[in-house]
Parts: C-alpha cells; structure tokens; sequence
C-alpha cells in the first residue's frame, strides 16, 4: 500500500500539471504521440541517462572538492544541471529533426519541454519519497510530496521550458546566428535556472534559516511567471497569425467573417467543436476538428513564409489545396 502511495504521489501530480500544460496550447494541439513520447524520454531515458552520468563524474567531483558542502555544490549546482539539462534536451533535438514542423510557435517549444520535465520530475520525486519511507515514515513522504509537487513541483518543467523555447524561437529567426544563438541561450538558462535552485537547496542542510528555501523558491516562481507571461502572448501571437493568414485568403479560400471570429478565439473554437460533438456525429466532430486544425497549420506555415521561410511555401500550398478540398466535401 505505501509503496502504490508513494508512486501516486509522485505522478499524479505531474500527470495534471502536464494535462494543465496541454489545455493552455489552445489554438493548435501538439499531437498526444509525441507528448506522451517527449513525457516518457524525460521519466526514463533521461533519467538513466543522468544517473549513469552523474555516477562517472562523482570520481572527479569527489577529488576536487576539498568539504562535504564544495561536494554538494559542485555535484548539485554544476554537474546536474549541466547532465540533467542535456538529457532531457534530446528529446527537444529529435523533435526538432524529425518533426519540426509540428513546433510552430514559441508555445510549441515550452510544451514539449514542459512535458519532458514533467517525466524527469515524476521518477526524481519517486526516488526521494522512497528515500524519506525508508529513513522516516509514511508522515515525511507526505510532507516531503507536498514541497516537491507543490511549491517545486513545476520546476523541471520550467528549466527545460527555456531549451524548448530557445528552440521554436530559433524557428522564427531569419538571422542564421540568432538561429544558432537562441537554442544556445535557452539551454543555458535552463542551466542557471536549475543551478540557482540546486545551490539553495543545498544551503538548506547547513543553515536553520528558512531563508535558502525562500530565496531558492522566489526565484523558481519569477521564472515560473515569466514563461507563463510567454504562454500567453505566445496565444496572442497566434491568434494574430491565424486572423493575418484567413483575412489574406478569405477571397480565395472563401473565409466568412464569423469564422474568422470563431478561428480566433479559443472560446468560440471550444463552443463550435462541443456543439459538433454532442450532437452525437462523432464524423461530424472529426470533420470540425481537421479543419480547424488544418487552418491553423496554413496559418503558421504561412507566417513563415513572410518571415522568409522558403521550406514553408511547400507546406503552405498543401494546407491551402486541403482547405479547398475540405470546403467542395463540406
């Protein structure tokens, strides 16, 4: 029984937080496949991946650190972020080779980070809950639960959030060394996001003072609250790209106004879409959804495109020939 607790402990809460995540894309859905494959790198490869890692630099780490607190804090501060970060980047580097065009905004890139910290911090959670069972009782697991869901519960996914969005903005670049530059810079506040927090919670086992814990937690959430300020003009920003794209083809691909209006607000898209659904014509729902959902794609394909994007213009006039054809089915 204690051993299902701890488990649910550990992922239930990474679960809403990543289904939370979900709900705020709310122009485009990123495809469930690669938002449970981009959860399961983070809670399984990465973390093997930086357990094996952080076992092999422990030699060196142990010969350079001359105390138990230099130890800790080049093994937490240093070496972690720097092997964490980079494992659960991957996942962000194979999405961005093998399915780039599915990270269309900067939102994109927070998402799929987002859901690669989720993992990570699902399995970390699990190994410091059993740690408390083992050294205490059923009482410090929950206590130790809370901290790590609530007050730091969001922090893996944060870090990672800046590789991803250093990652979609590079998309938006027209400048090659601000393409090269962006992903660099979004690892590397990844990095001090993740050491800022580390050394503070290192402080934590040397001082009484709760003031480590609060500076290590005011900090995560001024982080925490500028990559939501992101989400959010990240939604505008889409919005605006769709409404540019279907007042520029509403001649040619016969926009109405009022879908102009309901394409644009997330609101109006969740009414037409439940409307569709509970009318029972699961087809019907199906139909509303593709086409929705095609448009927005023409609509970011076609922001690259202005941006100068000449591999987008293929793209663009495949969802512009789709967009036809969905209209003479209609």
């Amino acid at each position: 029984m204690e051993v299902l607790s701890i488990l649910l402990l550990s992922f239930v809460p990474m679960l809403i937080y990543a289904a939370v995540l979900w709900w705020l894309d709310r122009f485009e859905k990123e495809p469930l496949y690669l938002l449970a494959l981009a959860f399961l790198w983070g809670a399984v490869p990465s973390v093997l991946l930086s357990v094996i890692f952080e076992v092999i630099f422990d030699v060196p780490i142990t010969m350079l650190s001359g105390s138990t607190l230099a130890y800790e804090l080049l093994g937490g501060s240093v070496v972690a972020p720097l092997i964490e970060e980079g494992t659960k980047a991957l996942a962000l580097l194979i999405l961005f080779l093998f399915f780039r065009r599915e990270i269309d905004s900067p939102l994109d890139g927070l998402v799929y980070g987002g859901m690669a910290g989720f993992g990570f911090a699902a399995v970390e959670n699990a190994f410091y809950l059993f740690g408390a069972y083992g050294e205490g009782s059923m009482a410090d697991v929950t206590s130790l639960a809370l901290l790590r869901a609530g007050l730091f519960g969001l922090n893996h996914a944060m870090y990672t959030g800046f590789t991803g969005l250093g990652i979609a903005l590079a998309l938006e670049m027209r400048s090659p060394w601000l393409k090269g530059l962006l992903p660099l810079l979004g690892f590397g506040l990844a990095m001090a996001a993740h050491a800022y927090h580390n050394t503070f919670a290192t402080f934590t086992g040397y001082v009484e003072s709760p003031a480590p814990l609060v500076l290590a937690a005011v900090g995560d959430w001024i982080a925490i609250v500028f990559l939501f300020g992101v989400i959010l003009a990240s939604r505008f920003l889409e919005q605006r790209h769709i409404r540019r794209f279907m007042e520029r083809y509403a001649d040619s691909l016969q926009f109405r106004e009022e879908e102009i209006a309901v394409l644009t607000s997330p609101w109006q898209r969740w009414r037409v879409q439940a409307q569709a659904l509970f009318t029972g014509n699961l087809q019907h729902w199906r139909k509303v959804v593709h086409y929705f959902n095609t448009i927005t794609e023409a609509a970011f394909a076609f922001h690259r495109v202005q941006g100068g994007d000449a591999k987008a213009d293929p793209r663009l006039q495949q969802l512009e020939q789709e967009i036809v054809a969905l209209h003479m089915a209609a």
